[in-house]
């Protein structure tokens, strides 16, 4: 639906696209991952974030950032394409293993199959290296300038820029099963 941003073309769908089996939302972009395993993305192109690099298959995941975008393919390995002024796309050499993905806003994170997070990128100064000794972690969410970390415990684990509470994980949080962030917030 259109919206503040409406006039970027996110909001309107490319004609015929069909067999669509998940969505995500960047900035001003979206993407559809299609039953085949690829990928299609519209909206505003400033920095590429629309160019689905050419070959890209087997995908099983997708994620959308400020103005890059991401995708999981089923052997356990990240592409990241578009805006990578600080460091967003620079996908980790040695990352593998990969069972979940998350895109903020100028970074980016993985949730390997041992239950541990990589995370790469940065805005300005601030680095959104993953807190020391983070583990068990079943599920990753990430906002515009911080992470969550949802651990097989039912605890969440959040970190990057916290002006606003972001960060600010209740102590009376127990039980989690879903973890969102967009934004400037955390659900």
């Amino acid at each position: 639906s259109s919206g503040q941003y409406g006039s970027y073309g996110q909001d309107i769908v490319p004609p015929n696209l069909r067999r669509v089996v998940s969505v995500a939302a960047g900035a001003v972009h979206s993407l559809a991952l299609k039953r085949d395993g690829s990928v299609v993305a519209w909206g505003f192109n400033s920095c590429g974030q629309c160019d689905v690099p050419s070959g890209l298959s087997n995908v099983v995941a997708i994620a959308g950032g400020m103005y890059h975008s991401m995708a999981l393919k089923q052997d356990g390995t990240v592409v990241a394409w578009g805006n990578d002024d600080l460091g967003q796309t620079d996908v980790p050499g040695v990352l593998s293993n990969v069972v979940a993905i998350a895109a903020g806003g100028f970074h980016s994170l993985a949730l390997r199959n041992d239950g541990t997070v990589v995370s790469w990128g940065r805005y300005g100064l601030m680095s959104f290296g993953v807190p020391e000794g983070l583990s068990n972690v079943v599920a990753i969410a990430s906002g515009d300038y911080r992470s969550l970390a949802l651990r097989n415990d039912g605890t969440v684990v959040a970190w990057g820029e916290d002006s606003s509470g972001q960060c600010d994980v209740p102590s009376e949080l127990r039980n989690v099963v879903a973890i969102e962030a967009h934004g400037n917030h955390s659900m």
